[in-house]
């Protein structure tokens, strides 16, 4: 029954999602063909960057896309329809979370392997001598290499795909509850304050918790270092070093999965629908 619940939302939203989609992708090949077929090294990097930047933007215009099908499908005028199917409300909320997530991580997994793209697009403009100067450059400040930051692309991506999950459960939560009383009559800006108020709220209480346990990986060209000291062990491998600290993504994706919960009861209980 779930995987029809999240085919028909699929379906349902591919309505709205694919003008996003579209224009997203139609700005994207045009400005990587232009890119390509470039001869002008700056042209280059600066339209590779155009790229990564249009998508950027389509990052938080679909985050705003599938904030407002989920108000329409659950407290609009389809509302009425969606909260008597025979279902679950755990499961119908599950599964407007699932779909919400798939078309997020659609534009985000493009906007990432663009700057992966361009990274290579800067590197092959510029040249190996003026990579090795720039890497030559940042280990003078203090900085990992290219090789090191590269490693903890993976870390980033993961820990940025906790953040979206928290967005869009804070983002469903917030307006549950603008549809609550007596927080329906702030109307929208009490969505925009709720949401920016718990997405704070998480992200303090996560690095507090990440702070006082200092537990994750430590990553150099040469090693890869589980490590309950992240600072001291950074000091012990040297300037090449990063710290990855696990414990705050962990507990952001608790939370995120803990939101669940009171968004599934207030819609079942408290909601009123327009």
């Amino acid at each position: 029954m779930f995987g029809k619940l999240l085919k028909n939302d699929l379906k349902a939203q591919w309505h709205s999602m694919s003008v996003v989609l579209l224009c997203t992708f139609i700005v994207a090949v045009v400005a990587e063909i232009f890119t390509l077929t470039s001869d002008n090294k700056i042209i280059t990097v600066m339209g590779g960057l155009l790229v990564s930047l249009a998508l950027g933007f389509a990052c938080v215009i679909i985050i705003i896309a599938v904030a407002m099908m989920f108000s329409k499908t659950m407290f609009g005028r389809a509302g009425y329809l969606t909260l008597t199917l025979p279902v679950k409300t755990g499961s119908l909320l599950a599964s407007k979370t699932l779909s919400s997530l798939i078309w997020v991580f659609v534009v985000y997994a493009l906007f990432l392997g663009s700057l992966f793209l361009w990274v290579f697009q800067v590197k092959d403009a510029l040249g190996e001598e003026v990579m090795e100067s720039a890497e030559s450059l940042l280990k003078l400040f203090g900085v990992p290499s290219f090789l090191t930051i590269f490693m903890g692309v993976i870390s980033f991506c993961v820990s940025l795909a906790v953040l979206v999950l928290v967005a869009v459960q804070s983002l469903q939560l917030g307006l549950t509850l603008s549809h609550v009383s007596p927080i329906s009559k702030f109307g929208n800006i009490g969505v925009i304050i709720i949401f920016f108020g718990l997405f704070a709220v998480i992200q303090s209480a996560s690095n507090a918790i990440a702070d006082l346990l200092p537990w994750g990986l430590v990553i150099t060209p040469d090693v890869i270092k589980f490590t309950s000291d992240i600072h001291s062990t950074k000091v012990a491998l040297g300037i090449n070093a990063m710290g990855i600290n696990i414990v705050g993504s962990l507990v952001r994706l608790a939370i995120a999965i803990g939101l669940h919960y009171p968004t599934k009861y207030l819609i079942q209980h408290k909601v009123n629908i327009k």
